[in-house]
């Protein structure tokens, strides 16, 4: 597999300007000793859950799902002619000691804009756009995903459904939770998926996104008035749990 870097407990992230690090907070770090605080805890997928992605296998050199979905990047912000900045997707490894993987990317915010963000698309299954094949997850309780990022405080997660049955252009049911510091794992229950509110032309059910998942997102982002904040954004093992 095609690896870009190596991420440990012991390697700074290292911002793309001016060289120095930035720690856990999304604080710049001079000494240069921006990193997650400890390896990812080893994921256990009990019986009955959906492994929906852990970044083990690769095409073209770019991460897939478990089940061989594409990974994608995109951006959105407030001002068309100034889109945010990404590199990625990329396979990386996340310890020197083992062959675990994640799926890992740079971003960086463009001002001015008064809203913006990067997003990475997980597709559940391969398939063909406008066609993706889906899952229902409705039997299931959380969405347990391992996250490490610098330059920001908040995740943001968002269900999407790429077929026949639901046609919402943005504005998907989502959610955010706070990150910590370090590479860590999150439970997003799936009864906090909602719309946001600017959305009053395609309302839908977030339990018929859940019926008919094709794919889940994550995002970096700002609001109220950006500031050109940068970063890197680890994910790994995206499971479905009862």
């Amino acid at each position: 597999m095609r690896t870009g870097f190596v991420v440990c407990a012991a390697v700074a992230v290292i911002a793309a300007a001016g060289g120095a690090a930035v720690d856990g907070r999304g604080r710049q770090d001079d000494r240069g000793e921006g990193r997650p605080a400890t390896p990812p805890e080893v994921v256990t997928v009990k019986p009955g859950d959906l492994l929906y992605a852990d970044f083990e296998n690769s095409s073209d050199g770019k991460p897939v799902s478990a089940r061989g979905g594409a990974v994608n990047l995109w951006t959105y912000q407030e001002q068309p002619t100034r889109p945010s900045i990404f590199k990625g997707p990329s396979l990386v490894r996340t310890s020197k000691t083992d062959n675990n993987h994640a799926a890992a990317f740079e971003y960086e915010f463009v001002i001015p804009n008064e809203w913006q963000g990067v997003t990475m698309e997980v597709q559940g299954q391969a398939g063909t756009p406008g066609a993706l094949p889906q899952d229902d997850v409705t039997g299931y309780k959380d969405l347990r995903v391992q996250a490490y990022a610098t330059g920001t405080s908040y995740m943001r997660v968002e269900i999407m459904s790429n077929g026949e049955r639901i046609n919402v252009h943005s504005g998907y049911p989502m959610t955010t939770f706070k990150l910590k510091d370090g590479f860590n794992a999150y439970k997003v229950p799936l009864k906090g998926f909602t719309q946001p509110a600017w959305v009053t032309d395609s309302r839908v059910d977030p339990k018929e996104v859940l019926k008919h998942l094709t794919s889940i997102t994550l995002s970096v982002y700002c609001e109220q008035t950006c500031r050109p904040d940068k970063g890197m954004v680890i994910v790994d093992n995206l499971v479905f749990e009862k």
